[in-house]
């Protein structure tokens, strides 16, 4: 079972250029830094 099949071609050229992976990159970066921010909030709001 391949995922391609499901997805739409729009969808599988962008993930296969370079453009896509330097994106999934950034979302990559940005959702750790997300979850990162989050955590400190949380530990910052016990402690008031």
């Amino acid at each position: 079972m391949r995922l391609d099949e499901y997805l739409p071609p729009a969808l599988t050229r962008f993930l296969r250029e370079e453009e896509g992976t330097s994106f999934t990159e950034y979302a990559l970066v940005v959702s750790l830094i997300a979850v990162v921010c989050v955590i400190a909030l949380l530990a910052l709001g016990k402690g008031i």
